[in-house]
């Protein structure tokens, strides 16, 4: 239970309570602090127990994703404390309950305040000795450790010591936050396949993007998804419910593992079929969206000042590559393999990574690429002296070099008239394995072009996306862009590069 501090300020007498850890992101501060309106003495110290056991009861709702006006709480204590000094109901998280407590003495003041302090404190059943009319069924505190929020907690430390990718914390972080809001801070042995199936139920109402509305702060997880259900928002895309169950999946094997459950609550509960979870993937740029993309001089002038801007859409264009693929390529990483040049898709140098071991693959440049002077451009990037081939694009959040890339291409094409919901670099991946699979490509093939994995049937659904560097090279001779590319010349970005060789200005 918190413990108040009295605090001597010229407007009179204060009371502070610290906010438990696990629930500063919730409050916003580390104090509560509000006035007394009364001098010190046995009084106040009874008023300010009331308050703190208000303020613990508060604590456990806030825990369990219920909504609670902190302030609200400790004054409406504060007031029915000083009205008078009978107690008509006082219950504390671990079950104990006070009734009809009547404190007339200092002596009665003091055995409520240790008695409240015994009973906090309770790890076995027993009962202690209380003024008139006070119960305290036999009822043990679990354990902080048994708790869903340490277990959370523990778990997303030992995500981060193994040194998983940031952003698959992050994903962790936030769908168990959300599964913590939704069916509360309850022992981790108790936990059973109806909570999971309300937790499905209830984040398929998530509104997207609802920690970042202003109209939301210092509303529980509860409290956002109630206000959802009665509006006419935009849900969660499918494969980010398939996310959440996936990161609630692995944290339900981490209990298992540990011994904190004797069975999976996820088993029995259907999973969304893999259809489901991937149709809004998006669609192919149309070739009127191209033409618009690459026109010569929009084109030209919103490429201009870096390299990436200019050779990134091209070279999604003619791989079908991801964002992530493309934009952390290092010069190294083009190369010639039995006389073909191509792109190497790997993992090996810093801020590299893959998807999947599918995404390890070697794509041929069509020819297309090599006529638009790409190899020149590969040549300028070795004589700059520079490793990575799009050196402006920075990781610095650790997600990867594609973030950057991503906003600014999104933002191109949405002046440019591509506007639709979901429209992106990635449209290029589509774009590449449909007009391929229109001109009779084989799905193997194509799979080998862009790195899918052809079980599960993800290519044939939404890619179409073989097995030797000929039929690849043949296969990228069969892509038709219909767009006229840009040339570069020979130097063409060397100003940017020399902004990036010059030694940073020391901050004074």
């Amino acid at each position: 239970m918190p413990k108040p501090l009295f605090l001597h300020r010229p407007a009179g007498l204060y009371v502070r309570f610290r906010v438990p850890a696990d629930l500063l992101g919730v409050v916003g501060s580390r104090f509560l602090v509000r006035p007394l309106k009364m001098v010190k003495g046995d009084r106040a110290r009874l008023v300010a127990e009331t308050m703190a056991v208000a303020l613990s009861q508060s604590f456990e709702s806030l825990r369990k994703g219920e909504g609670v006006d902190l302030k609200k709480a400790l004054d409406a204590a504060r007031s029915a404390g000083s009205r008078d000094l009978t107690l008509g109901e006082v219950s504390l998280p671990n079950g104990a309950v006070f009734r009809n407590v009547q404190i007339d003495t200092d002596q009665d003041a003091r055995q409520f305040q240790a008695m409240v302090d015994e009973a906090s404190r309770a790890i076995a059943p027993h009962v202690v000795k209380a003024p008139a009319g006070a119960v305290l069924p036999a009822k043990v505190a679990p354990k902080k450790e048994g708790l869903l929020s340490h277990q959370i907690a523990v778990h997303l430390g030992d995500l981060e010591r193994a040194n998983r990718e940031k952003k698959t914390v992050l994903d962790s972080r936030h769908a168990l936050r959300l599964f913590l809001g939704i069916v509360g801070d309850k022992p981790v042995v108790e936990l059973n396949a109806d909570d999971c199936r309300l937790f499905f139920d209830d984040v398929a109402h998530w509104p997207r993007n609802a920690s970042k509305q202003a109209e939301n702060v210092g509303l529980s997880v509860r409290d956002i998804i109630a206000k959802a259900k009665t509006a006419s928002g935009e849900p969660p895309a499918a494969h980010t419910l398939s996310k959440h169950r996936q990161r609630l999946s692995v944290f339900i094997n981490f209990l298992l593992d540990n011994d904190h459950l004797q069975k999976n609550p996820l088993k029995g509960i259907a999973k969304t079929s893999k259809f489901d979870t991937e149709d809004e993937t998006g669609r192919a740029f149309t070739q009127t969206e191209l033409d618009a993309i690459f026109e010569p001089i929009a084109f030209a002038e919103w490429s201009a000042k870096y390299p990436h801007r200019f050779w990134a859409p091209l070279i999604g264009l003619f791989t079908g590559a991801r964002i992530t693929e493309v934009s952390q390529l290092y010069v190294d990483d083009i190369a010639t393999e039995h006389g073909v040049h191509g792109f190497h898709i790997r993992k090996g140098k810093p801020g590299q990574k893959l998807k999947n071991k599918s995404s390890l693959r070697f794509i041929p440049i069509a020819q297309p690429l090599l006529d638009a002077g790409f190899m020149a451009f590969v040549d300028d990037m070795r004589a700059a002296g520079q490793e990575r081939l799009f050196p402006h694009l920075p990781n610095t959040d650790g997600n990867g070099f594609g973030r950057q890339m991503s906003r600014q291409f999104s933002t191109y094409i949405k002046a440019r008239g591509v506007s639709d919901a979901g429209m992106g670099f990635h449209a290029f991946r589509h774009t590449m394995a449909t007009r391929l699979d229109r001109a009779g490509v084989g799905h193997g093939t194509i799979a080998r072009i862009t790195g899918h994995g052809l079980s599960g049937g993800v290519l044939p659904k939404f890619y179409i996306d073989a097995p030797s560097l000929p039929e690849r090279v043949t296969a990228l001779g069969q892509f038709e862009a219909g767009v006229e590319l840009p040339v570069y010349r020979p130097g063409q970005f060397a100003k940017a590069l020399r902004v990036l060789s010059r030694p940073k200005r020391k901050t004074p």
